[in-house]
C-alpha cells in the first residue's frame, strides 16, 4: 500500500479541469457553494492554508474537492491547495460527512460576543442592502462566513453596540419580531440618519412617545401577525417597516398602512 503524500501545489483552472476528469462517483455539485467559493477567490478572500486537502486516490480518482476545484475554474483564479495523494478509496464514504461550520460557529471560534445573534443581524443587513432579502438570487449570494467576519471587523464597536440594543428592543416588543430583523433594519436606518434610527426603533419597539401614526399602524399589524394563523413573509414584513420609516422621516400621516407585493416595488429607505 502506497503511503499518503501531501504536497502544496498551485491549482490553476487547467489543473482543476484535469483533476475533475477523474470525478466519477462524487456527490452532486453544490452550485451555491461553488459560487460563494469562487466569489471569495476572485476577491482575494479565500484562505489557502486551512489544513483542508484535495484528496486523490492511488489510481488518480478525485475523492474530495470538487466544489473547490470548480470554484477555481469559475473564478479563473489560481489557488494554492494542499493535495493529498494515495488516499485509500475505502475512505470515500466518510469524507466530508461532518457538519459544516455555520457563521455562529465561526464567530464563536473567533471569541466574538453574541456569536449566535450577530451573524443573523449582519446577514439581514446585507440582504436589505441587496433589496429585501428573499429572491432566489439573493439566497445564492448569501454572505460567506468570511464575508460576515470582514463586515463585523470593519465596524466591530458598532456591531457590539447594535446587538445589545437589538436584544433590548426584542424583549421590549414582547419578541414580536426577530432580532435579525430589528438589528438589520436599525443598521440600514443608522446608515441614513443615526439619531432618527434610534428614535424610530425606540418608538416602534417600546411603544411610547410615538411621533407618527404610521408607527402605531405598524405595531398593530405586527402584533396581529404574531397571533394570526396566516403569517407574513420576511420580504413583506421588511417592506412594511421601511414604508413606516419613510413616513416617519417625511412626517407623513397615513390612514392605512399597506403593501401590495404584486404591484409595488420593494420600498427604498430614505
Amino acid at each position: 500500500m502506497k503511503q499518503i503524500e501531501i504536497k502544496k501545489e498551485l491549482i490553476t483552472p487547467k489543473v482543476a479541469e484535469r483533476l475533475l476528469e477523474h470525478n466519477e462517483h462524487n456527490r452532486k455539485l453544490a452550485s451555491p457553494r461553488v459560487l460563494m467559493y469562487a466569489n471569495d477567490m476572485l476577491l482575494g478572500r479565500w484562505k489557502q492554508d486551512t489544513g483542508e486537502t484535495i484528496k486523490i486516490s492511488p489510481e488518480g480518482r478525485l475523492l474530495d474537492g470538487q466544489n473547490r476545484l470548480n470554484a477555481v475554474i469559475k473564478s479563473k483564479t489560481p489557488i494554492y491547495f494542499h493535495v493529498a495523494y494515495n488516499v485509500p478509496d475505502d475512505v470515500f464514504d466518510v469524507i466530508d460527512t461532518g457538519k459544516l461550520r455555520n457563521a455562529s460557529d465561526v464567530f464563536t471560534i473567533e471569541k466574538i460576543a453574541f456569536s449566535t445573534c450577530l451573524p443573523s443581524i449582519i446577514t439581514a443587513y446585507e440582504a436589505l442592502n441587496a433589496g429585501g432579502g428573499e429572491t432566489s438570487r439573493q439566497k445564492n449570494l448569501k454572505p460567506t462566513n468570511k464575508m460576515l467576519l470582514d463586515i463585523y471587523y470593519s465596524r466591530e464597536k458598532y456591531w457590539q453596540s447594535t446587538v445589545l440594543k437589538t436584544q433590548n428592543w426584542y424583549v421590549s416588543f414582547a419578541k414580536i419580531i426577530a432580532p435579525s430583523i430589528i438589528g438589520g433594519m436599525y443598521s440600514i436606518f443608522y446608515d441614513i440618519n443615526e439619531l432618527d434610527a434610534e428614535k424610530f426603533m425606540n418608538q416602534l419597539c417600546n411603544g411610547y412617545s410615538i411621533e407618527n401614526n404610521a408607527i402605531i399602524l405598524l405595531r398593530k399589524k405586527l402584533m396581529s401577525d404574531k397571533i394570526g394563523i396566516k403569517k407574513m413573509g420576511i420580504y413583506q414584513k421588511n417592506a412594511y417597516i421601511i414604508k413606516t420609516w419613510n413616513c416617519y422621516r417625511k412626517k407623513e400621516t397615513i390612514k392605512i398602512l399597506k403593501f401590495d407585493m404584486t404591484n409595488e416595488e420593494f420600498p427604498k429607505a430614505i
